[in-house]
This record gives structure tokens, sequence and C-alpha cells, in this order.
């Protein structure tokens, strides 16, 4: 990974773009949840702050062709200004405190539609700066600088604000950071490739129809259903996850599981950089699903009991299903031809984000219904392990050679 960091310059641009970006993101999502269950108590809002959080997403299937005809570097700077500006008002404004939770759902949306440009855009200019061989090593090295950024700024954060925690404060932190981002990206370059497409498509429903078969004809059919089980499941957790954590460990203590995800996503990014080329794809994906099925398990059963036990079993569960999501990032960068990632990527985040944004709704009731929180992790641990064990069981995933050989 450090070889590809040392010769090619343009990368190292754009993972200064990606550090920048990511730490701002990172903070915005590790407390947007927990700042509408701290103020309002009310599982039915974070609920709905959730599925604002997915539901942009949705319109995913649009953005692909206007990505992949458009400038993408364009695209990052002008969505990471707006990611900036709804940030900037939710920290140095009063419009929380006239509006009330009406305005926290607008930031949310607001800034969930700019991210809904700048990921695909992200994602499909990344091909078009490395190589094919290097893609798997360039999006480990991406996640391991943007969670250290954010593991860094969370531990400073977390000692500093003490046992209050100034929500208005982190907002700004994160502006701070987006317009960083902003200043980076003008000194990334367009690859040549880049400049020949700046054509508008003629017909952007005929390039959804090929992105969507592209789909349908391969591997990365079973791969969208599978990552849509998932994130369904994860979702209705994710949402109740504040509460949860909460009770047990404190608003600190929620902040500290919080930066353990990222402990656990730079393992498992790490491992996917050095390792994760070393392994055939289908076996590999088989086993960390059900790993990660067992940990989430343990993490519900742990966490009420001892909260060194549970931090060690959320460490284990990111790292894992870290490690699964660079492999499908991977796979969705390697398999389609370079002038139809961008649809491909949005088509499948459209279908996903269905019912992430379905998970998240149904979880706000859910907290409510449920006698014990802890039930919601199990069963999303239970779930997880039935999309390994099914993907396993499936002849084309069997058949998925190492990460090398696939997209030749």
């Amino acid at each position: 990974m450090l070889q590809l960091f040392k010769r090619n310059k343009m990368f190292r641009v754009f993972l200064t773009y990606q550090f920048f970006s990511g730490i701002g993101g990172v903070m915005f999502s590790m407390f947007i949840l927990l700042s509408v269950h701290l103020i309002y108590q009310n599982p039915v809002y974070t609920g709905i702050a959730g599925f604002l959080m997915a539901a942009p997403s949705i319109l995913s299937f649009a953005v692909g062709p206007v990505v992949d005809r458009r400038n993408k570097i364009t695209i990052m700077r002008i969505t990471t200004f707006l990611e900036f500006v709804v940030l900037s008002l939710l920290a140095f404004t009063p419009l929380r405190e006239y509006l009330g939770v009406l305005f926290m759902f607008a930031v949310i949306f607001t800034y969930n539609i700019a991210a809904l440009f700048e990921n695909p855009a992200g994602t499909a200019l990344l091909p078009q700066i490395v190589l094919k061989d290097e893609i798997m090593e360039a999006n480990s090295l991406i996640e391991i600088i943007a969670m250290t950024g954010g593991i860094i700024i969370g531990a400073v954060l977390l000692v500093s604000l003490g046992g209050d925690i100034n929500f208005s404060f982190l907002y700004g932190f994160s502006a701070a950071f987006l317009v960083l981002a902003f200043i980076v990206s003008w000194f990334l370059k367009n690859t040549k490739s880049e400049t020949a497409e700046k054509q508008p498509s003629a017909n952007y429903v005929q390039d959804l129809k090929e992105g969507a078969g592209f789909i349908r004809r391969n591997i990365l059919l079973l791969i969208l259903i599978a990552v849509v089980t998932m994130d369904f499941v994860g979702e209705i957790a994710y949402v109740n996850r504040p509460m949860f954590l909460e009770y047990h460990a404190g608003a600190q203590g929620y902040v500290l599981f919080t930066l353990m995800v990222l402990i656990g996503g730079i393992i498992g990014s790490y491992f996917m950089g050095v390792l994760g080329k070393k392994f055939k794809v289908g076996s590999l994906v088989f086993i960390l699903l059900v790993l990660a099925g067992v940990s989430r398990i343990a993490f519900a059963l742990i966490v009420p009991i001892q909260i060194m036990g549970g931090l060690i079993a959320t460490i284990v569960f990111a790292a894992l299903l870290e490690a699964v999501d660079i492999i499908f990032s991977t796979l969705n960068q390697k398999i389609p031809p370079k002038n139809m990632v961008g649809r491909v990527d949005t088509i499948s985040t459209t279908c996903i984000s269905v019912f992430v944004a379905l998970g998240a709704f149904l979880g706000g009731f859910l907290g409510n219904a449920v006698s014990d929180i802890g039930y919601i992790f199990i069963y999303q641990g239970i779930g997880i392990i039935v999309v390994g064990v099914i993907m396993i069981l499936m002849p084309s995933s069997r058949r998925l050679s190492k990460v090398d050989d696939i997209g030749k």
C-alpha cells in the first residue's frame, strides 16, 4: 500500500481529500443520531433521523449517469461545499432552537443529498487514478486514513469535552474539516479519459438500463442481494444503538464505542490491503460474515454485563464487516467498464437505500416495542450468518477467484 502512495502523486492528493472529507463525515455520522436521541429522548425521532440519512440514497439510480458523464472532480467540490454550509448552519446559528427537531431533520436530509453525489463521484474517479490491480489497496488505504483521522479527533474531543457534549462545537469542528477537503479538491486534476467524457448522455434511461443489465448478468446481483439483506437488519440495529449504549454505558460510552468501530475498521482495512489478494473471494466472504454474525451476538450479550468485553466485540465486528465492505466495493469498481462504474455503484446504492430507509423507519418503532433492545442486535447477528451461508451455497459465489483475477 505504501508503494502506491509513494509513486502516485494524484492518488496522494485524492487520499488527502478523502482524509479531510472522511473526518468531517465521520464526526457528523458519529454524533447526529446521538444528539437527536439525547435532545429529544424519542426513539421514533431517532428512527426518522436514521430514515432521512438513508432516504436520499434511494435516488442514487438517477445520479449514476450524471456522475459517469460529468466532471467527477467538479461534483466533489460542489457537494463538499454544500456539506460545509449545512453543518455550519447547524453549528453557528440558533435555527435548531427556533425550529426544533424539524431543522435537525432538514440538515440530515440536505447533507445526505450532497453525499448522494459526492460518494459515487469519488468511487468512479478512483479507477481513473490507480491501476485495476491496485484498487483494493487504494480502497484499504483510503479507509485507514479516514478512520485514523476520525479516531484521533474523536479521542481528543472525548477527553477535552469531559462529561458534557457540546454538539454545536462538534458540528463546527466537522465543518472546518470539510472546508479543508474543499480546498484540497482544487489540487485534483482530470485524467485524459475523464476529459474525453464531458459530453452529456443522449439518453439517461438507456444508460440506466445498461447499468442494471450489467448487474443482473453477473455476480454483482448476488452481492447486491447480500448487501441489501445485511444493511436492512443492520439499520434496524443502528438506529437503536444510541439508546442501547447510552443506557448501558452513558453518552461518553457511546462515543467510546464509536471510536472502537473506527479502530475495528482500520484493522479490517489493513488486513484487506495486505492479505486480501491471497484468498478466494467467495470463501473469504463466507468466513468473514459468519464470524461477524457471531461477534454481533456476543456484543448484545456482553455489553449489559461487561463494557470492556463489549468494546472488544465491537472492534472484531467492525473489522470483519469493513473487510467485507472493501471486497464488495472493489468488485463494484473492478468488474464494470470504467465508463459504467458510476451507474453500477448508484443503482446498487438505490436498491440498498430503499431497504436501509425501511430498516431505519422500522427500527424506530421496534425500539419502543421490544422488551430488551439487545434482542435487535442478536437478530442482526443471525441475519448476517444466514447471508454468509447462502453466499457460500451459491455456485457463482464459490467460483469467485482471487481479487487480482477478477475483472480481467
